[in-house]
């Protein structure tokens, strides 16, 4: 006879645990995120500018938006911004929630 070796598992409550989120990582996937959506949005413009796609969320970032060059830093820094405060936010609110 062989003898092998028998696996435990977790109780249900225990197996399906979720994991705390970390600060600086959730702040960069925002940021990448957003910011990358600024920039689709920002280029939109130029392919279609008549369309009114992308001008809400432009202008949502942006302070103003006929200069092409400004509008493009001030949406980069405020979805940046933006991004941070939310990480900020809402990591430790989630990680207390889960009983980390």
């Amino acid at each position: 006879m062989s003898t092998s070796t028998i696996k435990t598992t977790l109780p249900t409550s225990q197996a399906h645990e979720a994991a705390p989120m970390h600060l600086v990582a959730t702040g960069w996937a925002l940021t990448t995120t957003l910011v990358g959506l600024f920039v689709i949005c920002y280029l939109l413009l130029f392919v279609w500018p008549t369309s009114g796609l992308a001008h809400g969320w432009v202008s949502l970032f942006a302070t103003n938006p006929d200069s092409a060059g400004r509008t493009l830093v001030e949406g980069i820094v405020g979805n940046a911004v933006a991004a941070w405060i939310a990480a900020v936010l809402f990591v430790p609110v989630y990680n207390r929630m889960i009983g980390r």
